[in-house]
């Protein structure tokens, strides 16, 4: 289960000007709130025509205090010397982050790019930071080495129903008999059909890996990403997963070039805790398999990972407050990373191991030993929780972070940026899995 994190305060090195601690909750006139799209427009716009005193206007208290029009004026001049004005700029990426609305830009001037990061209060629509950095490495474009493009082809294909219906693609193996099948279930946030999480795509080089040897793999954008400014404040687990995932699953089960009765769910992260559930709810499933699956009750891992991650001790101080009241049942309407009180306790309700003891299917789990977000407690509780459970498989692969990626030294979120491939050896254990 990943949880956001202020890492990007630490990597900025054109730009003073950090994402900063939660807002202080900047009031706001009587009138419609503009979208989070159309305050990262207004920032930017402000910045590109030097009207500095605008662009502070839209800071949040915090902001404003930390960062003077002087200074805001002082860092872009810095940047406009070396690399002059700004020309334009293009959103690449829509996200949350620590119950912010994160946008993602390159901004594009007369003799370079930057990246810059813009977090939103979705409440008060308040600037709460505002980064710049050189753009990252790009995603790498070839292929994992154990991707053979020539035994499969990729269709379109949507999931769901109106008014919620999402895009995604199926991967096909080239060949005439009914092949095995897996839908892909995202971990959390807004995630798309490939599960990009930095420079990386968890899900593309799962489809394209599991493809090259026979099976057919669904992946969607989670409805999250694709309609996230239409959903309600009262989205339950069920709405952000389990229709969507279980709608997958049956349309796989419609395909002519997939065997019904040998579909598989895999799930990553919160997807891999929710996943024996959706397995029991679309019934006659072959088997589950679970990528870092959460153990703990979520607000533990947020403590866990904040403290990890050595956030400000005001920020940890807030967030273990608000846990406490959480768990209490008085939170109000007050959020824990921009989720109300119900979704966390929905979530905290879904009993993955309870679960998959039920099942009597097949059931991989698989953690990377470099993985921070979860943790061996995690798998720990899945092995005593199904323990005496036939046909279960746990298995910590070495080297391997959240992402199933390899790296080297301390793990954090800084790696993601790192164009990598999910790991050979995860690719062979799921395949030889779902090929039992």
């Amino acid at each position: 289960m990943s949880v956001p994190t202020r890492g990007m305060s630490r990597v900025l090195v054109l730009c003073a000007v950090l994402l900063a601690a939660p807002s202080g909750g900047a009031s706001e006139p009587a009138r419609k709130l503009p979208t989070s799209d159309e305050t990262a427009e207004a920032l930017l716009t402000a910045m590109k025509t030097q009207d500095f005193a605008a662009a502070h206007d839209l800071f949040d208290a915090k902001m404003r205090a930390a960062v003077s029009e002087d200074k805001l004026k002082a860092v872009w001049d810095a940047q406009i010397a070396t690399l002059g004005p700004l020309r334009s700029w293009a959103t690449t990426q829509r996200t949350q982050a620590m119950g912010r609305d994160v946008r993602v830009a390159i901004l594009k001037f007369e003799h370079g790019e930057l990246q810059s990061t813009i977090a939103i209060d979705p409440q008060t629509q308040a600037v709460a930071g505002f980064g710049m950095r050189p753009v990252p490495p790009k995603t790498a474009t070839t292929p994992a080495p154990y991707v053979d493009v020539s035994r499969f082809h990729a269709v379109d294909m949507s999931v769901g129903t109106a008014p919620f219906v999402l895009a995604g693609t199926l991967t096909l193996p080239i060949q005439l008999d009914p092949v095995p099948g897996v839908i892909l279930v995202h971990g959390s946030g807004p995630q798309d059909r490939d599960e990009t999480i930095g420079a990386n795509k968890v899900f593309k080089d799962l489809a394209e890996g599991l493809s090259s040897r026979g099976i057919a793999v669904l992946r969607y954008d989670k409805r999250t990403y694709q309609y996230g400014a239409k959903l309600s404040d009262s989205m339950s687990v069920d709405d952000e997963v389990m229709v969507d995932a279980v709608a997958a699953v049956n349309a796989l089960r419609s395909r002519p070039e997939v065997n019904p009765q040998r579909v598989f769910v895999i799930g990553h992260s919160m997807g891999a805790l929710l996943a024996p559930e959706i397995a029991a709810r679309s019934g006659s499933v072959a088997g589950v398999a679970l990528l870092a699956p959460p153990g703990r009750a979520p607000w533990d891992i947020v403590i866990s990972q904040v403290h990890y991650l050595e956030a400000p001790k005001a920020e940890v101080a807030d967030i273990e407050e608000k846990v406490k009241r959480l768990k209490s049942g008085t939170l109000g309407t007050e959020r824990l990373l921009g989720a109300p009180q119900s979704y966390w306790k929905d979530l905290a309700a879904r009993d993955g191991i309870g679960m998959a003891k039920k099942l009597g299917t097949p059931i991989l789990i698989l953690r990377g030993d470099r993985d921070y977000q979860v943790i061996e407690d995690d798998v720990e509780a899945w092995r005593k929780g199904l323990a005496g459970v036939p046909n279960v498989e746990i298995v910590t692969i070495p080297g391997l972070n959240h992402l199933f990626i390899p790296g080297t030294g301390k793990p954090g979120p800084a790696e993601y940026n790192t164009p990598g491939h999910v790991d050979a050896r995860v690719i062979e254990k799921l395949a030889a899995f779902i090929g039992k």
